[in-house]
């Protein structure tokens, strides 16, 4: 794992310039730093150490030389690719994965991405064609900006913190995308490619581009196939399912350094350990969250499964600082991030990172194995296809009067019919973050008109799909890619820590979107493939335990422990998101006293986070 930059200029930059982006890595890559330049073209990085520590030093060479690799993250097969190269006639000077990259590059050129397994963004200088050619893996998962400078040129970087040096250096001044603010008011996050500033994107996920001084190509190299369907029996699909599983765990246990799991009460984290522990025995250490608030409480449960499981538990009590936490990760996400369980991803990596480099966690379960209730709404939505919009409007409103909690079975039910009675794109938003729509938006609005977020996420969607399966891949583009990944990444390397996500291997992710909805949702059950293959292996109370997020108390500290920055800030009259958004519609939203049908903790939330990123801008 590693923070990588470089580019092509015209005009060579000052070192200076790319020592300072460099040392805005450092959490990246504490180790070991790197750095070549061929002409017009730099790549450098900074190194966190897991594979091959001391001969891994990056940038990576082929053997003449005329080929160059520098790799944020980890190709978990990366053993057998090299003894394929080798059978081929390679020479290796070392046993690191990014080493593999610069001999599958010569074998495959472009085409080599399609070999790998693994979370990765890599730049490859390729001195004989004078090209440069970057990835990024097919979820996401490592993160990789860029901007063209204005004489034509490229820069690079992991994060936005590092790119703005070069950028800079390059003659370069950022502006704020008004859109980017727009669709975060509805997402609680800019939604990917795009980022919050004019002319600086991501490199999508699934994706390469090339430039050579010129020309920039970007080009998508995969994408999930949830058609056709499997032909397998269920007893078949629960055996297959164990089996990519298993193989998913194994190739990330991979390391050099120590390595645990991280290990909640629910299904996914204890399938990962589950597997894990069969692969390398009692000597496996998981790791549990107690969170010291009852309703977010999951180590007893924990502890039973790895008692049941025989691997070591350790309990990392966990110490949150909601004001200091807050503050340093708004500066630290380099965008507008209002995912709140950031605060405990941060801190669980934090004290994580006093007894190992890298964690396995159950990320990507939910996505795969339709773990959210939404999905029992969207399989059933063609049932109603019938039924008159303002009719579930009516019953909404009904449903939402008699709701005491917004995550009671009254509360889901009524969003899932307010959700049913809106199009696509609305429908999106109020079954996942229901926040503002456009309605709202186009009435709080204070600055010139902006596409509406909606637009954006049908523009997204598939066509002519079973709207489960168009749920699923949404889920994908905006909740994972744009949200979860980029907030256990930023949140874990921010501590010099390395998680890995075996749920989300892609072999296993193109067999899951093969299965029928009868399968992921059997009897009225979400996840009932994963839960079911791992019945009698994984704890019952597990197995059919509710599903519990990676929470914290939000609306107890807007109201105690934050509302004081809350109230200095957004609650200012010269606050700076009031240059977005009607001053009184905001004092409304502060007392509650509006929208009242809307996840008001975690809307709030977000204007705290937008308030405090445009002042420390």
């Amino acid at each position: 794992m590693c923070g990588i930059l470089g580019g092509w200029t015209q005009s060579k930059l000052p070192r200076e310039a790319i020592d300072d982006a460099l040392g805005r890595l450092r959490h990246r890559g504490p180790d070991d730093a790197g750095f070549h330049q061929s002409g017009p073209t730099f790549l450098a990085m900074r190194r966190l150490s897991i594979i091959d520590l001391k001969g891994g030093h990056q940038p990576i060479f082929n053997e003449d030389g005329s080929v160059a690799v520098v790799l944020n993250g980890e190709i978990y097969n990366y053993v057998e690719l090299m003894r394929e190269l080798s059978a081929r006639g390679h020479v290796f000077r070392t046993a690191s994965d990014t080493e593999v990259l610069a001999h599958l590059y010569e074998e495959r050129g472009q085409e080599m991405v399609r070999e790998l397994r693994g979370m990765f963004a890599f730049a490859i200088w390729d001195g004989r064609k004078q090209q440069l050619f970057v990835a990024r893996d097919r979820f996401g998962k490592k993160p990789l900006y860029y901007t063209r400078t204005k004489e034509g040129g490229l820069i690079f970087a992991s994060e936005l913190k590092a790119l703005k040096p070069l950028a800079a250096a390059a003659g370069q001044s950022w502006r704020i995308r008004d859109q980017a603010i727009y669709d975060y008011l509805s997402l609680s996050v800019v939604p990917q490619p795009e980022t919050v500033y004019e002319g600086v994107r991501m490199l999508a996920p699934a994706s390469w581009l090339t430039f050579d001084g010129d020309r920039l190509r970007e080009q998508c190299y995969w994408r999930l196939e949830y058609l056709p369907k499997t032909t397998l029996s269920y007893a078949d699909v629960l055996d297959q399912t164990r089996s990519l599983v298993s193989e998913a765990v194994r190739l990330r246990l991979r390391s050099d350094v120590p390595l645990g799991v991280f290990l909640s009460g629910g299904v996914d984290s204890s399938v990962v350990a589950f597997e894990a522990a069969r692969h390398v025995g009692e000597t496996l250490h998981t790791f549990t969250v107690s969170m010291g608030h009852e309703e977010f409480e999951e180590a007893p449960l924990a502890q039973r499964t790895a008692k049941k499981l025989r691997v070591k538990n350790t309990i990392l009590p966990l110490p949150v600082s909601p004001v200091e936490d807050l503050q340093f990760l708004v500066r630290h996400y380099d965008q507008p991030f209002a995912d709140s369980s950031a605060i405990p991803s941060y801190a669980v990596s934090r004290v994580a990172r006093q007894h190992l480099k890298v964690v396995l966690n159950g990320d990507g379960g939910d996505e795969l194995f339709a773990g959210y209730r939404r999905y029992l709404a969207a399989n059933r939505f063609e049932h109603f296809s019938r039924v008159p919009p303002a009719a579930f409007r009516l019953a909404a409103r009904g449903l939402a009067a008699l709701a005491k909690r917004r995550r009671s079975r009254i509360g889901f039910l009524a969003r899932f019919v307010r959700g049913m009675g809106a199009e696509q794109g609305a429908r999106f938003l109020i079954w996942t973050t229901d926040l503002l729509l456009e309605p709202e938006k186009r009435r709080f609005w204070k600055r010139s008109p902006m596409r509406p977020t909606e637009q954006l996420i049908e523009d997204c969607q598939p066509r002519s799909f079973p709207m489960l399966e168009t749920q699923l891949a949404l889920d994908l583009k905006f909740i994972l890619g744009s949200t979860l990944l980029v907030k256990m990444d930023m949140a874990s390397m921010a501590s010099s820590l390395e998680a890995r996500s075996p749920l989300l291997d892609h072999i296993l992710a193109e067999f899951t979107a093969t299965l029928p909805s009868h399968f992921l949702l059997r009897n009225g059950r979400t996840k009932a493939v994963l839960r079911d293959a791992y019945h009698g292996r994984v704890p019952d109370e597990v197995i059919h335990g509710k599903k519990r997020g990676f929470e914290i108390p939000l609306v107890s500290w807007l109201k105690n422990e934050l509302r004081p920055v809350l109230l200095d800030t957004v609650g200012n009259n010269d606050a700076r998101v009031r240059g977005y958004l009607d001053g009184n519609v905001i004092n409304d939203l502060l007392a509650g006293e509006t929208l009242s049908d809307r996840n008001w903790g975690c809307l709030v939330y977000a204007l705290l986070v937008l308030e405090l990123w445009l002042r420390d801008r």
